[in-house]
């Protein structure tokens, strides 16, 4: 089930353009255009690139709550059409809706937040929304999934200011809750797993709030994982998207 509650924090905001500094990058992933991923986005912080996120329409950026939950909404900007995460036209938030039931604590469920933008994006070859799945859609296990960010090429690792993208699979709902029965545990109404059976590609510190994507489709945002990342036997963590539509669309309305 879902909870169809939430936390509303709201400012008025609008957009600026200035060049900042990033934090971050994904494991083992190959350098790619924003334009072959116009869906993704970098949410910044205090100047500073912190999570990944994805449009789902003119005005709203679904997220990772853990990303915002904690932070002042004021120090947040969104950096939409760019490749590189230093520079472009970042945009100014409005508010910030966390998940009632997030909590920020094991088993880390309802880890999404939607932000809502001051101003509309302009759709382009750059800036697209991605599309979201049906309440409760079936993932076939083995899928091959899609991961993009700016996150940390490893714990500890250094920054990398061009879009990443790594190719993964997605884990069986019984693999994902055996595998972190210690880590997590992790539920299969509320999480998918995804990586490589070997470890060493996936996500890291960084691309937090960030989409997995199925043929087209965003089925999961990246939640945790253990560290050191990408650790083999331990596949990353992702909010299963599916179980949130009436969720998102409840929240979408009240807007």
């Amino acid at each position: 089930y879902v909870l169809l509650a939430s936390l509303t924090i709201a400012v008025l905001s609008a957009s600026q353009a200035v060049p900042l500094d990033i934090d971050s990058r994904i494991v083992n992933g190959t350098d790619v255009n924003i334009r072959d991923y116009p869906y993704m986005v970098s949410l910044q912080y205090d100047g500073r690139h912190l999570c990944g996120g994805s449009i789902i329409d003119k005005y709203n950026i679904l997220t990772a709550a853990h990303c915002v939950a904690t932070r002042d909404l004021e120090g947040f900007t969104v950096l939409p059409g760019s490749t590189i995460v230093t520079y472009g036209t970042f945009m100014l938030i409005e508010r910030i809706i966390v998940h009632s039931g997030y909590t920020g604590l094991k088993p880390y469920r309802n880890d999404i937040a939607i932000v809502h933008l001051a101003q509309p994006l302009e759709f382009s070859e750059r800036v697209k929304p991605i599309q979201l799945p049906k309440v409760f859609e079936a993932i076939p296990e083995f899928s091959e999934a899609t991961l993009t960010g700016w996150g940390y090429h490893m714990t500890g690792g250094s920054p990398q200011e061009t879009l990443q993208k790594v190719d993964i699979r997605v884990y069986s709902d019984l693999e994902c809750e055996m595998l972190h029965l210690e880590t997590g545990p992790t539920s299969r109404i509320f999480h998918i797993c995804a990586g490589v059976p070997e470890g060493g590609k996936g996500q890291c510190n960084g691309d937090s709030g960030g989409p997995l994507v199925v043929g087209g489709i965003q089925i999961g945002i990246v939640s945790w994982s253990k560290k050191p990342c990408t650790l083999e036997g331990y596949p990353g963590v992702f909010v299963k998207v599916s179980t949130y539509i009436d969720w998102i669309n409840c929240n979408l309305k009240v807007q």
